[in-house]
């Protein structure tokens, strides 16, 4: 039975914010907008400068951080208004989201549309939509200090942090808009249709890493790099003493061998599963592998990378709607109540 309608279009608008501001991160990022707005201002933050002087105290403020002084000292002031906006945006989408999540569920609640267990699930998104915030503010305290870069690491906990809101989302949208277990398969089966899953999870907080690194913008070549299959710099006795992490040439090789072990996994679980859902989540692997080559050879065209980045939660939906549609055997096909994702 399907939870109320309401309660499932909510949920859907939430999913598809949340790809939003997905897509609104990865164009503050890859513009170098992130770091031009320096204080963390929940509230008075709302109000953008309002005039010249406002600007120019902005402006003075982003003067002292590594950045400016690295790579922005001629910057104009229309320069950076530009940056400053589109991260003000970001900021602002980051408020509208949570409003549009938390103001909805204590009148759900109280009228009912939702169950208790429900609203303690909704409650945990909640904090963790939160603790996102802060991980998000975190984040872009690393790059006011020291190098003129955020952090790759509190980067990659930013997203991953995004994943656990989207995958719950959207498991709980996909259960009140009746999607139910109705293929039987063995534990087996199930459990590696979910490492696919979550090697796909995995996949996105390594692309963060790169990200973070720009690791993008050398070995621009496929499925070669620096002239081989696997570079010779990485049988360097250093690299494997500490910092492989931290190595570009690393992290995008391990990328690289990531995608391609997903790609042939997704090949084999339609055969395997005979499940709904196994076809689709293997078109939109192949499709992502596809963009993610397109954004190395194009030295991450603006485009593309962004595409590339939100394609990849629509990977991680398709995967987690191919779990939906599958049941353990000997186990009965759940039919939830009103308001149970």
């Amino acid at each position: 039975m399907k939870a109320h309608f309401g309660v499932t279009v909510w949920l859907g608008i939430c999913c598809f914010m949340t790809l939003l501001m997905v897509v609104i991160g990865g164009i503050t990022r890859l513009t170098h907008s992130g770091l031009s707005i320096t204080e963390w201002q929940p509230v008075i933050g709302v109000i953008p400068p309002m005039s010249d002087e406002a600007w120019l105290r902005e402006k003075a403020k982003y003067a002292q951080t590594p950045e400016y002084k690295h790579r922005a000292e001629d910057i104009s002031l229309d320069d950076f208004k530009r940056i400053y906006i589109i991260e003000y945006i970001h900021r602002l989408f980051g408020r509208a989201l949570g409003a549009v999540f938390c103001l909805p569920i204590p009148y759900f609640a109280i009228t009912k549309r939702i169950s208790r267990a429900m609203v303690a699930k909704l409650l945990m998104v909640a904090l963790l939509g939160g603790m996102q915030g802060a991980m998000g503010w975190f984040m872009v305290k690393s790059g006011l200090v020291g190098v003129p870069r955020v952090s790759h690491y509190r980067l990659a906990g930013h997203l991953f942090l995004t994943i656990l809101l989207f995958s719950i989302l959207w498991h709980s949208f996909l259960r009140c808009a009746g999607v139910r277990s109705a293929t039987g398969t063995t534990n087996a089966k199930f459990f590696a249709a979910a490492a696919v899953v979550g090697l796909t999870v995995l996949q996105m907080v390594l692309g963060a890493l790169v990200a973070g690194l720009d690791a993008g913008l050398t070995y621009n070549t496929f499925p070669l790099m620096d002239g081989a299959i696997i570079p010779q710099s990485l049988f360097s006795a250093k690299l494997w003493h500490g910092g492989f992490l931290c190595n570009v040439a690393a992290v995008q090789f391990l990328h690289r061998l990531v995608a391609v072990l997903i790609v042939i996994c997704a090949a084999l679980l339609p055969f395997w599963l005979r499940a709904r859902g196994a076809l689709l989540f293997l078109a939109c692997v192949v499709l992502q592998f596809l963009l993610g080559v397109a954004t190395l050879v194009s030295v991450v065209h603006i485009v593309l990378a962004a595409m590339h980045q939100v394609f990849s939660f629509v990977v991680l939906a398709s995967g987690v709607y191919m779990l939906c549609g599958l049941r353990l055997e000997g186990s009965a096909c759940i039919s939830g109540r009103a308001g149970i994702p």
